[in-house]
């Protein structure tokens, strides 16, 4: 059966309740992944959004740090370590899928050094990348529904005190910690209005916000709402008042988030990780209708057998589809434990059962 809407139009009517023609669908392969794939049958110089039909562009280009000067202390062919723009001392492994940075040193460690370098962090034109106009322009005319991405407060801030270093300050200055995060959410906001300014047409934003771990989220619910709520809030309000849309990508185990998640005003939560117990089947009976659920298909079972394949697509599609509401998307990312031909059989079989709702 043809598709008889377009990407923007397909993505538009899930986020505001509608159901399409077909589930939705976008994807975020591992370089390694690639490189696998164009081995195995992924055309030279075609991209996985091409070749599957994806429904979703992304472009961005925002720095929404201190500005610090940035200073290379060590170069090797397998890392690097340096000051960044907001006087951290990291380390970087050179890997094509990237790696988790070793912190080193920071900067800015409290109140004490947070408050003499703060009126730093405020919005210019010059924060924003001098080609993100001409990138949001080639992602319209993918004829996909495009979106801006930039970190969200949490993301933002975390990395500045170091991860201990934010969760020891949430717990023994909270009060500071909520100015963090609503001073780099009035920094966004004011970012968001530079590109209003320059006339830069995209339809949401995909906000990646990560709160969550395996077991549990990172910090308490009781914090989430007293400490960053308020600044998710902002950031969506500021968007839906000019009719654009706003997908949370958050990893780890957040199912506890979501009716905050709503109340904030989140059109969509990806990627949902099946690894650490999340099922859109059950998460579908608690809050269909409120929310699109974006990803929950698990790499585990990509990794394994056509079967697996079977039950895994097959199951969750057809029940996350009913009235609308949900965008394929793995678990997280794809691997290269998932074969060409195992990722190919499962758009096929999304194609297929995610017609209708």
């Amino acid at each position: 059966m043809e598709d008889t809407m377009t990407s923007r139009e397909r993505i538009k009517t899930i986020l505001t309740g509608g159901v399409p023609d077909r589930v939705g669908m976008h994807e975020s392969p591992w370089g390694e992944t690639l490189d696998l794939w164009r081995k195995q049958g992924l055309p030279e110089g075609q991209s996985v959004d091409d070749y599957f039909g994806m429904d979703i562009a992304k472009f961005g280009g925002f720095d929404l740090s201190f500005r610090f000067p940035t200073e290379t202390i060590e170069d090797t062919a397998e890392y690097r370590v340096f000051v960044d723009g907001n006087g951290v001392t990291r380390k970087d492994l050179k890997r094509k899928s990237g790696s988790t940075p070793h912190w080193i040193d920071h900067k800015i460690k409290g109140p004490k050094e947070w408050n003499e370098h703060k009126d730093r962090l405020i919005p210019a034109p010059e924060r924003v990348a001098a080609d993100i106009k001409e990138k949001a322009e080639a992602a319209r005319k993918t004829g996909r529904f495009v979106c801006l991405g930039h970190a969200d407060p949490y993301e933002r801030a975390w990395p500045i005190f170091g991860q201990s270093g934010i969760w020891m300050l949430m717990m023994d200055e909270p009060e500071f910690v909520g100015e963090v995060m609503m001073t780099l959410a009035d920094l966004t906001v004011g970012l968001y209005q530079v590109l209003d300014d320059q006339g830069i047409d995209y339809d949401g934003v995909f906000m990646p916000a990560d709160l969550g771990y395996r077991n549990a989220t990172l910090f308490s619910p009781k914090l989430y709402e007293q400490l960053v709520f308020p600044a998710h809030k902002k950031l969506v309000d500021y968007q839906k008042g000019h009719g654009r849309n706003f997908i949370c990508h958050s990893c780890g185990k957040i199912d506890v988030l979501i009716p905050k998640f709503i109340e904030a005003g989140f059109d969509a939560i990806q990627p949902l990780e099946a690894k650490c117990g999340q099922d859109v089947r059950e998460l579908k009976k608690l809050y269909d209708g409120q929310i699109t659920f974006f990803g929950n298909i698990d790499i585990r079972k990509l990794s394994g057998t056509k079967k697996d394949v079977e039950e895994e697509v097959i199951s969750k599609v057809e029940c996350a589809k009913k009235g609308g509401g949900y965008i394929f998307h793995s678990d997280h990312s794809v691997p290269p434990t998932v074969s060409w031909e195992n990722y190919c059989y499962a758009v096929e079989l999304v194609k297929k059962h995610g017609r209708g709702g």
